[in-house]
Formats: C-alpha cells, sequence, structure tokens
C-alpha cells in the first residue's frame, strides 16, 4: 500500500518539480519512484495481485501462500492508482482479483478469506470477528482507491458498480432496512460477506469516505481534474451513461461542461471551448463564463 501510494504522490512531485523549474529535484525523484516500481514488481506481485506486507521475519501477508487472508485490498487500490507494471498486465490481474476475491454486493470486503483464528504476528486485524472490521469487514474508505484504479484502466462498468454499492443514496433505495443507518452518511464499514448480517452499517460517520467518494466521482467518473494550465477532461464512464453537464467554477472562471459518451467507457473524442474545437483534453483556462461540450 505505501510503495504504491509513494508511487502516485511522487508522480505528482515530479510534475509540480517540473512545472516549477526545479529540474535537478524532478529527475531525482523520478529515480526514487522509477526504483519504487521496480521493487514493487520483483518483491510485491504474487502472480494475481498485489502482496500487503512482510511480517518481521519476512514472511508474505496477502499472497496465496497464506493460509487465511491470502489478498488485501489496500495494496490493490494504490498500486493500480499508481499504474504499477500495466504494461505487464498487472493492473488489470489485480482489479480482476478484486472482482473475484473481494467484491460482494455491498461492497469490496478488506481481505479475503476471512481470518478464523487469532495470528500473533498479525495482531488486532485477526482478532475480530469473521467479516467485521478489519477482518474482511467492507471498510468503504479504501474502496474508491480500486475504483480510481477502475477508471485509470478504463474500465468504466466495473468503477460504476464498485461505486454504486457504496453510494448512501443507492444502498437507501435497496436495502436500507438492513443497513440500518442514516441513508446520507457513508459508513467506516458495512458488514462483509461473511458475517452474520452482511450489509449491515456500522460507525457511521465515522470515516474520510465522503471526501474519497467526492474525489472519485468529480475527477474520475465524471472525468472534470484540474491542472495546472486549465481543466483535463477524462471521463470514465458505464456504457450505459446518459449526457451530462457539469457546473464547474476554476479559478475566475466557470464553465458549463456537457459530456455526450455514446456509449464509450473511456476516450474523449473531441472537445469544443465556446464553441471552438481545441486540440487535447485540457480546457487552456481563462477568467470568465465559458461553454465547453465534450464527444467521447
Amino acid at each position: 500500500m505505501i510503495a504504491g501510494l509513494f508511487v502516485v504522490t511522487g508522480k505528482d512531485y515530479v510534475a509540480l518539480c517540473k512545472k516549477i523549474g526545479k529540474t535537478a529535484e524532478a529527475e531525482r525523484m523520478q529515480q526514487a519512484v522509477d526504483a519504487m516500481i521496480e521493487a514493487v514488481k520483483k518483491h510485491g506481485w504474487d502472480g494475481e495481485w498485489y502482496l500487503r506486507a512482510y511480517d518481521f521475519y519476512g514472511r508474505k501477508i496477502g499472497s496465496n501462500e497464506c493460509e487465511e487472508a491470502k489478498i488485501f485490498i489496500e495494496s490493490q487500490g494504490w498500486c493500480t492508482m499508481a499504474e504499477i507494471g500495466a504494461e505487464e498486465g498487472m493492473v488489470a490481474k489485480s482489479l480482476d482479483s478484486c472482482k473475484k476475491y473481494l467484491e460482494c454486493e455491498h461492497g469490496m470486503v478488506l481481505n479475503n478469506p476471512a481470518f478464523t483464528k487469532y495470528i500473533y504476528e498479525y495482531g488486532e486485524i485477526s482478532s475480530y470477528p469473521e467479516g467485521y472490521k478489519e477482518n474482511a469487514g467492507i471498510f468503504c474508505h479504501n474502496n474508491p482507491w480500486v475504483i480510481i484504479g477502475e477508471c485509470l484502466a478504463g474500465r468504466g462498468n466495473d468503477a460504476w458498480s464498485h461505486y454504486a454499492k457504496i453510494l448512501p443514496s443507492y444502498v437507501e433505495e435497496k436495502y436500507q432496512t438492513l443497513h440500518k443507518v442514516e441513508p446520507y452518511v457513508n459508513c467506516q464499514m458495512v458488514a462483509g460477506k461473511d458475517a452474520f448480517k452482511p450489509g449491515e452499517g456500522k460507525n457511521s460517520w465515522l470515516t474520510g469516505t465522503a471526501a474519497w467518494m467526492w474525489y472519485t466521482v468529480s475527477e474520475f467518473i465524471l472525468g472534470i481534474k484540474p491542472d495546472y494550465d486549465g481543466i483535463r477532461i477524462d471521463p470514465c464512464l458505464p456504457e450505459t451513461a446518459s449526457d451530462y453537464t457539469v457546473n464547474r467554477k476554476f479559478r475566475e472562471a466557470e464553465y458549463d461542461i456537457t459530456i455526450h459518451p455514446n456509449g464509450a467507457q473511456k476516450g474523449v473524442k473531441a472537445i469544443t471551448l465556446d464553441g471552438n474545437p481545441i486540440d487535447g483534453t485540457v480546457i487552456p483556462y481563462s477568467p470568465g463564463k465559458h461553454t465547453v461540450e465534450v464527444t467521447m
């Protein structure tokens, strides 16, 4: 998880350094990012997903070699967000493993299979009942990490499917008598597929999920992302998505952005700004009110 986070933030830092003319620092950081990527490929890949960690004795955690908790969600989220090994197919395999082993009708569980006995080296995470909290509960906070990974991989159908399963308005419509918490707020944890009552909400409000859900839907699913020179347009949508309009205030400008998906999950075909075509996918910044049309 931390290795993937390092690569995600490291790439952003490289871009910032280049933008402000710190070339030497950008090169230094790029070398560190490249080294971390190679380390994950060599030591953090388990064949079908990314490892979670190594314990004090150098034994793998979150590996197919483990008796229980063979896969964890955190490393899948951050390493797919970092796109580590995408060219070798690692990202696609990791996302497929999330669907196969972690996903259920109420979201993605933290680990699978659930612990059935206490493991001294793991401590607290193996002490909870199966399907609750860190023992294969659905931590809503880390589901968006995998969803962002799905968006970067262009898998709009999967991204939306994961998103809707923990979106309060959708949960209220389908499972409110089961969920049993406020229908307008995310839970820290929802009981997982191994629990006594899968789908039952726990610890509402006590989570950073709302910020992650907003970031995920606005910048990666709807695809309106602020950039240094303007706004980057890069939606990742389910094939069933209809046309939509986003009003985006950015610095001293206001943009009415209408997206025409045309059944596409990913890829921008054309953009017009105030009726004039632009090159690329970044709407150049200029103060005032503007109208943007995007065709996928």
